[in-house]
């Protein structure tokens, strides 16, 4: 469809006026020649002829004016050059108009201060204002590094050991340890640190034994509006939230108020952002879908597939490169490992091999009873029909075996649900558990440190694709479907983004636009941000602390009570082998150690056995369930499901309080220098459309320019021009040959027009004859009958010659 810009209309305007141009004048003159009669006076013959010859119907009539026969060459050229000139001009015109379009344009960039902006979605209003309660940890059951926590350890008959705290239990944070991961970044810079991220929703309570029984604050989860298929990236009430790739980032929203059509500007945000990899275990759970309603399953024939996973099972055990997880956290090994050991005990299960027997001396897999292609009949329990039809993770590992036998068979004539298979080294579900914690890398009690760092896996029974013919995402009856099986370890880092924002304040935070989000580009290696670990000296488990981090200034990264690393991004510390998703209540006031893991876990307790409130397998959610079908094709993207959950979760945890404003948006000025580009309407040209212009630009110089040389050079000039027109003026050429005695070529305008304006001209003979004289001049003066009759006989014999007689 067409833009109509100003320029089409000026354009339109200008080609009607030029059709009105060219039409009223034609239609006039046509009236003209209908009232002008034969016998006129010698001024009305001039006036009518000028407007009569300068008119169209000469062109459309092709009269006399508008033939070249015997006309000298220089004046055909000339007076085609104006008929040319005149076209040209016209059509420029009507063309030029048309290149006009008005157009929102960037000027220098200033500097103005901002002012916060609420949030009306439902991230706004279901976000309480901000507590004025400090944080506060607990590192239970010891008190935390740097408290003044008075505590006597004991240790009973048993060997079992107890603290007592006869003064009470400080759960508050030490102002050296939020001094310390307070360093990292000031007022003056739109990055956030590991104190300016806050519980989006939180309670207050109060328990004796915690400082002196005062009240403190503990975070409280409650779902928001789900962003997962957005697909965007987002601001929200204290957060820019990316669905396309997943992540948050931490801003408290301000935007530069009083323009018109907008501004733009950059500012550098923390991000936390999932990093999720998945391996292809190369085997596939396939069924057909059930004929028919007398059947108490929704699915047939359900057998597991190896597609390569046991075929090709590589007989060396992997190992994870976990010597500098901060450099590498080697996600990709981790989640291959878990592939690993899940086909190598399934093999088992199965007896598709045999394990390693101390007795015998028989090594691990001395036989293979698989191929490519081969199936394996799995049995359908009753409490797991109907939920093949979704997504499900799963951190057991095994729950795809459906290995649970306390429930019943479903009563289906398929052989696969004869029974579980005959397990004859008796694999049970304990010999999955540990796969969750091998593929962490560390367990509750590791120690607590910058190399255990956090990561969550889980195996992704990922949506079905449809194998034979017909619609991908209709479920037909007797349809066969293969559903892929991944497994996937997720880490999560803080990382410095830069962020292009736009807002034009047409519609609250609505109109504040994220244009792009990019890594933070370093030009130097000590350039690059500090990022810092409390250092414990391994005094406690990862069970038992949840370990600040954050951006640390020179000054504290030499502290021996904190670890540093230089690098874009810090990998999170914690541990994932028993993570679950978030919470009702916390028990702590402790957000940025707290949400990422609840999150992951969150991402990784989907289908089966999950309780979420928001159903991420798109068991009810059909969008969701095309959306993650399409993920789902290969490990690569289905990567970006568990990433996308995080995000989801993570947007309804957590704010960011940081602001141009600074911590809380209180200044009343910007604490950030900040340059923001304001966005102007201007007028614009497509020059294509000035082409025509430039010829007549062109045109206009070079005929001044001949003008000019004819008038310096030639006999050009005012008095010639005058006595031509006077050549050319119908009226007086007729009077100067029917009168010729009068001289009338060389009377002035004004005297010609005294003299012989009113003397009649009647031409509707073949040839002019003069009429009665009507001059006011000559009322009073008498005339002789002999020069009345000389007169009609010079005019007869003059007639006779311009008739050519």
């Amino acid at each position: 469809m067409i833009n109509i810009t100003v320029g089409y209309v000026a354009g339109f305007i200008a080609a009607a006026a030029f059709v009105v141009r060219l039409w009223i004048p034609t239609i006039l003159t046509f009236i003209l020649s209908g009232v002008l009669q034969d016998k006129n006076t010698a001024a009305t013959w001039s006036v009518a002829g000028r407007a009569l010859q300068q008119s169209y119907w000469p062109l459309i009539l092709r009269s006399d004016t508008t033939q070249n026969h015997g006309v000298r060459t220089k004046v055909v050229i000339i007076t085609t050059l104006i008929t040319l000139m005149s076209i040209v001009i016209a059509v420029a015109g009507v063309v030029t108009p048309l290149g006009l379009y008005e157009a929102l344009v960037q000027e220098d960039p200033k500097e103005v201060t901002f002012k916060y902006l609420k949030d009306s979605s439902p991230f706004g209003y279901g976000t309480p204002p901000r507590s004025d309660l400090p944080f506060n940890r607990k590192c239970w059951p010891g008190p935390c590094p740097f408290s003044d926590t008075i505590a006597i350890a004991t240790i009973d008959s048993n060997g079992d050991g107890k603290y007592d705290f006869p003064n009470g239990y400080s759960i508050s944070v030490p102002s050296v340890v939020s001094d310390a991961f307070s360093s990292g970044v000031g007022n003056d810079t739109t990055i956030s640190n590991y104190f300016d991220l806050q519980w989006r929703r939180y309670v207050t309570t109060e328990d004796e034994i915690y400082n002196n029984g005062s009240k403190y604050l503990i975070g409280a989860f409650r779902q928001m509006s789900s962003m997962v298929l957005n697909n965007a990236t987002e601001p929200v009430e204290g957060l820019v939230v990316d669905t396309v790739n997943g992540g948050v980032g931490l801003r408290n929203h301000t935007v530069p108020p009083g323009f018109q059509h907008g501004a733009s500007w950059s500012e550098e945000l923390l991000f936390i952002e999932p990093e999720t990899v998945c391996v292809d275990m190369n085997v596939t759970l396939d069924y057909t879908v059930a004929p028919g309603q007398n059947i108490s399953t929704t699915i047939i024939d359900l057998v597991l597939t190896d597609r390569g996973g046991f075929v090709n099972l590589n007989e060396t055990y992997p190992e994870a490169n976990l010597t500098d997880t901060q450099a590498n956290p080697d996600l990709w090994t981790r989640a291959y490992k878990a592939a690993w050991m899940t086909n190598a005990w399934t093999m088992l299960y199965l007896n598709i091999t045999n394990p390693h027997n101390d007795t015998t001396g028989e090594h691990a897999f001395s036989y293979l009873n698989s191929e490519i292609g081969k199936t394996f009949p799995l049995p359908i329990y009753e409490q797991a029909t109907g939920t093949y039809d979704s997504l499900a993770m799963d951190t057991t590992f095994m729950y795809h075996l459906n290995m649970l036998g306390s429930y019943g068979i479903a009563n289906s004539s398929s052989p696969a649900d004869s029974g579980p298979p005959p397990n004859p080294f008796d694999i049970t579900s304990s010999n999955f558990s540990d796969i969750s914690v091998i593929c962490a890398g560390a367990g509750g009690q590791d120690f607590a440190n910058i190399t255990n760092i956090f990561v969550g896996c889980g195996l992704m029974r990922a949506i079905p694709q449809r194998q034979d013919s017909g619609p991908s995402i209709i479920y037909e009856s007797g349809s066969r479907w293969s559903q892929p099986l991944y497994t996937c370890a997720t880490a999560a880092k803080a990382t410095i983004k830069t962020v292009d924002f736009t807002y034009n304040g047409t519609d609250g935070l609505k109109s504040l636009t994220v244009q792009s989000v990019k890594d933070k580009v370093y030009p130097t290696e000590d350039s690059k941000p500090i990022w810092g670990v409390e250092n414990t000296g391994n005094a406690y488990l990862i069970s038992n602390i949840d370990s600040i981090w954050g951006l640390v200034s020179p000054t504290w990264a030499t502290s021996p009570n904190i670890s540093t690393v230089r690098q874009e991004s810090l990998y999170l510390p914690g541990y994932g082998a028993s993570t679950s998703g978030p919470l009702p209540i916390t028990t702590q006031n402790l957000p940025a150690s707290e949400f990422y893991a609840t999150a992951v876990g969150g991402a990784y307790q989907i289908g089966d056995s999950s309780i979420a409130s928001t159903d991420y397998s798109g068991e009810s959610n059909m969008a969701m369930w095309v959306r993650w079908q399409g993920l789902s094709k290969s490990a690569q993207t289905a990567a970006l499901i568990p990433n996308l959950v995080f995000t989801d979760y993570a947007a309804a945890a957590v704010v960011g309080t940081k602001g141009v404003l600074g911590p809380g948006n209180t200044a009343d000025r910007n604490l950030v220098n900040i340059q923001v580009t304001p966005t102007v309407q201007r007028i614009r040209y497509h020059y294509p459309f000035a082409i025509p212009a430039f010829i007549v630009l062109l045109g206009f110089l070079l005929m001044t320019a001949a003008a000019i040389v004819t008038l310096v050079f030639g006999d050009s000039g005012v008095a010639k021009m005058r006595r031509h027109l006077r050549q050319s003026a119908t009226g007086r050429v007729l009077t100067t040959f029917l009168c010729p005695e009068e001289s009338v070529l060389e009377l002035k305008e004004k005297e010609w027009s005294k003299r012989f304006g009113k003397l009649e001209i009647d031409m509707s003979g073949e040839c002019p004859n003069v009429g009665q004289q009507v001059s006011e001049t000559r009322k009073e003066a008498s005339v002789s009958e002999y020069e009345r009759e000389s007169s009609r006989e010079r005019g007869t014999e003059n007639a006779k010659f311009l008739g050519g007689r």
